[in-house]
């Protein structure tokens, strides 16, 4: 159980990078989660299957890859990147931290040159040797300076002298645009995304204007709290080209999206292309 003075410690604004509870150990949550990945209806996990198309058309002539090069989607979920790129003839290999969705790409991908790793991406790296690195759905972003860092250090280590890398973050017009919109709310359901039996749910954002930066916190309240922060880190084209030279990468492209469409002030997100500087 839990006492109110230990709830509004909980609830109150984090400091910058504070950890919360992990999402992808949470058996429900790992099951929602998955469920929202195959939803050909939101963007919330994965994106759209019309989306994710054209970015791997995009990806497979923008990357400068030849067919039977060996690419890595870091953070895979259920594997629909590393399909449709084995479909175009990639060698892939997808790495999640989630078994659940891990065991579904597997099963997904059984007949195509695909293998999948239950991890981290901030471990060492399951191959070495790669032609190219993916990571989709702005998830670089969720990660703190000092993990990029690290992350950025983990690719580079893994892809040949000449390899690629793209991923996509949120730019600095996303934050803008929720820093206007969001309001603290609560909730309290029978069942649902967060849990398979009733509960009550506290969310709010905080924001860091000096970083660049936004805290979702969702407190959730069943027999017991249960805090999750979900941090996202928003760049302008200029700060992710920086962002990468300080880490051994040469930026390519910056485009609105991952689909290669052009890059407006008013663009939600950056689509990234770099290559491992020599």
């Amino acid at each position: 159980m839990f006492d109110i003075t230990t709830l509004m410690n909980q609830v109150k604004k984090p400091s910058l990078y504070q950890s919360g509870a992990s999402l992808w150990t949470h058996p429900h949550i790992a099951k929602e989660m998955l469920r929202a990945h195959l939803s050909p209806n939101t963007d919330a996990a994965s994106y759209k299957p019309e989306t994710m198309d054209a970015i791997c058309d995009h990806l497979s002539s923008r990357m400068g890859l030849s067919k039977c090069s060996r690419i890595i989607d870091l953070g895979c979920g259920p594997g629909l990147y590393c399909q449709r790129l084995a479909q175009r003839g990639f060698q892939m290999t997808g790495v999640d931290q989630s078994e659940n969705s891990i065991q579904y790409a597997k099963e997904l991908c059984a007949s195509l040159p695909a293998e999948f790793v239950c991890g981290s991406y901030l471990d060492k790296l399951p191959c070495s040797e790669l032609d190219g690195a993916i990571m989709i759905s702005q998830d670089y972003g969720v990660l703190s300076t000092d993990q990029r860092k690290a992350f950025l250090k983990n690719v580079r280590s893994a892809l040949k002298p000449d390899g690629v890398f793209a991923f996509d973050v949120a730019s600095l017009a996303a934050y803008q645009a929720i820093e206007k919109s969001a309001q603290p709310s609560w909730s309290a359901a029978e069942k649902g995304f967060w849990r398979a039996h009733p509960y009550l749910i506290l969310e709010e954002a905080f924001y860091y204007p000096e970083a660049s930066c936004t805290c979702y916190l969702y407190a959730v309240l069943d027999e017991e709290l249960t805090v999750y922060r979900i941090w996202q880190t928003y760049f302008t084209p200029e700060s992710i080209a920086k962002e990468l030279e300080d880490n051994g990468f040469t930026l390519l492209e910056a485009s609105a999206n991952l689909s290669g469409d052009d890059w407006t002030q008013e663009s939600l997100t950056i689509g990234v292309i770099c290559k491992k500087a020599e």
